[in-house]
C-alpha cells in the first residue's frame, strides 16, 4: 500500500493485534490500570486519526508505539506529582520493547506474508480477504456470493494456501542466507 492509503478500519484491527505490547509499555510507565486505560485510549484515537500519515504496514507498532510516547510525556506533564518515571526511563522501555517487537519470529513472517499476499492476483486476494477478513464468512457464504460451488472454493482456497506457504518459505530462507 502507498502511503495515507490504510485506513481507520485496517487501523483498528491493527491496534487490536498489538494492544497487549502497546498496553504494557503504558502501563509498565504509568503503573496504574485506570491511567494506562485513559493513555491507551488517547492513543487509540491519536492512531485512528492519524492512520493515514502510516507509510508501512510492517512500521505500524513502532509509529504506534511513538504515538503512545508522545500522549506518556503528555499524561506525565499534566500529573508531575502522581508519576515518578522520568522521560528518560520511558525512552528507555520504548526502545526495549521495540527490539522485542522486531525480535519476534512472527512479526518477520507476517512482514513476508503480507508482500506474498500482494503478488496474488487480485481474485485470490479477494477470496482470502473474504475467508479470513471476517471469519465469520462459511465456504458455502462465499461460494453462494461467488456463484461457486462450496468444494469449488475449498479447493482455490486449498491451492491459494500452498501457494502462500511456498511463497513465504522461500522468501524467509532468502532472508536468512
Amino acid at each position: 500500500m502507498t502511503i495515507g492509503s490504510f485506513t481507520q478500519a485496517q487501523g483498528a484491527r491493527w491496534i487490536l493485534q498489538h494492544r497487549a505490547p502497546l498496553y504494557g509499555y503504558i502501563y509498565a510507565c504509568v503503573r496504574n490500570h485506570a491511567d494506562a486505560e485513559d493513555v491507551f485510549q488517547d492513543v487509540t484515537v491519536a492512531v485512528l486519526e492519524s492512520i493515514k500519515q502510516l507509510r508501512k504496514e510492517s512500521e505500524f507498532f513502532v509509529w504506534a508505539r511513538e504515538i503512545a510516547f508522545r500522549r506518556l510525556m503528555s499524561h506525565i506533564r499534566k500529573n508531575k506529582k502522581e508519576t515518578s518515571l522520568n522521560p528518560h526511563v520511558i525512552a528507555a522501555m520504548a526502545e526495549a520493547t521495540d527490539r522485542v517487537e522486531q525480535a519476534s519470529p512472527f512479526s518477520q513472517e507476517r512482514e513476508v506474508l503480507l508482500e506474498c499476499l500482494e503478488k496474488l492476483p487480485q481474485q485470490s486476494r479477494d477470496l482470502v480477504l473474504l475467508r479470513y477478513e471476517n471469519s465469520n464468512q462459511r465456504l458455502k457464504e462465499i461460494a453462494r456470493k461467488e456463484g461457486l460451488t462450496t468444494q469449488a472454493v475449498y479447493s482455490k482456497l486449498k491451492r491459494i494456501k500452498e501457494i502462500l506457504r511456498n511463497c513465504v518459505s522461500l522468501n524467509l530462507l532468502k532472508e536468512t542466507l
